[in-house]
């Protein structure tokens, strides 16, 4: 089954020429995955729990999406803190949308839930150093050390692909064995810190 597109950006709908135009909302993964499929460098394969979907529109358009859950180790953070697993934007937003967006999901979170503080990596083998993170506040932390990703069919995939039980895991397992993929050593993260504050 084709699942149907429920944005047009070629020819039809229009385009914001402000990021102020855009507004945010909670929805479906399914609303931007084809987004993060495009244009994110992991591509759409997200693994983990999920507490929010945020999507990213105008006029009825999806520009954007945000997936956040739980931190993946949970023990080394506080109790109320969440992590931006992934954020996505079509390239056709205007200049400074990955900021405006970062601080309407400050906003919603603040107004929708309990959390307290958010987290968000930012991956130097791709090149990026957090300057989105920096313009909407975030705090820099601390950098993790050296990532380890497995290459498959031009994406990259974190080593614990090959752990987990999934079906792509156990073609992961076959071609890394068979050497058509390949486990690549890369550079560390930056980890970037919000503390939601709240009136007492």
């Amino acid at each position: 089954m084709v699942t149907q597109r429920t944005f047009q950006f070629e020819e039809e709908g229009s385009i914001p020429i402000s990021p102020h135009l855009l507004r945010i909302r909670p929805g479906k993964f399914r609303e931007f995955s084809d987004l993060l499929e495009k244009y994110h460098y992991k591509h759409s394969k997200i693994g983990g729990s999920i507490s929010h979907n945020l999507v990213l529109e105008f006029e009825g358009s999806v520009y954007g999406g945000a997936v956040l859950g739980p931190m993946r180790h949970q023990n080394s953070y506080e109790d109320d803190a969440i992590e931006i697993r992934r954020m996505v934007l079509h390239p056709d937003c205007p200049q400074n949308t990955a900021s405006y967006f970062l601080a309407k999901i400050i906003w919603w979170l603040r107004k929708n839930t309990d959390v307290g503080m958010i987290y968000t990596f930012s991956d130097q083998t791709v090149g990026h150093v957090g300057t989105c993170y920096r313009a909407a506040n975030f705090q820099y932390v601390r950098d993790t050390p050296p990532t380890k990703h497995v290459r498959w069919q031009d994406k990259l995939y974190h080593p614990r692909s090959l752990t987990v039980d999934r079906p792509y895991s156990y073609r992961l397992r076959k071609a890394v064995e068979e050497g058509d993929a390949e486990i690549i050593n890369g550079k560390p993260k930056s980890l970037f810190a919000y503390e939601i504050k709240r009136n007492k």
